[in-house]
């Protein structure tokens, strides 16, 4: 595993200790430590994951978490008009009402990069056939 794209979910439960996944995750970002990955996500990720860890921690915490982001160690996708309109066609295609259009772009950065694991916890990563590692390896 060279790429890996990370999710929402992990990074809140990285940084929030009051979340339920944290050690689980923590624990799972130590094995990925060992490896040489390199770390993926999307513009949306920083916009769910800022916004929730200055709600849940302060603002402080989210600066530092964005500043952590764009430190380089990151490749952050900003997502062009056809990779959106990608995002839209899976959002379209998925039937259930819990997919979020942010997951739905996440899919479609995956599948433009040709990444094939997730830092997440979200079934519907699996399911459209990402590996969660920690949960899925």
């Amino acid at each position: 595993m060279t790429n890996i794209y990370i999710d929402t979910d992990a990074l809140v439960a990285l940084h929030d200790i009051s979340d339920s996944l944290h050690t689980r995750a923590t624990k799972i970002l130590k094995n990925l430590a060992s490896q040489q990955i390199t770390p993926y996500l999307g513009t949306n990720i920083l916009l769910e994951t800022l916004t929730i860890i200055s709600q849940r921690l302060g603002k402080n915490q989210a600066n530092e978490l964005l500043n952590e982001l764009r430190s380089g160690k990151y490749k952050i996708i900003t997502p062009d008009n056809e990779l959106t309109l990608k995002a839209e066609e899976i959002f379209r295609s998925v039937n259930s009402k819990n997919i979020s259009y942010s997951d739905c772009l996440s899919f479609a950065i995956a599948k433009e990069h040709n990444i094939k694991h997730v830092f997440s916890f979200d079934i519907h990563f699996k399911q459209q056939g990402l590996i969660r590692v920690g949960v899925d390896s």
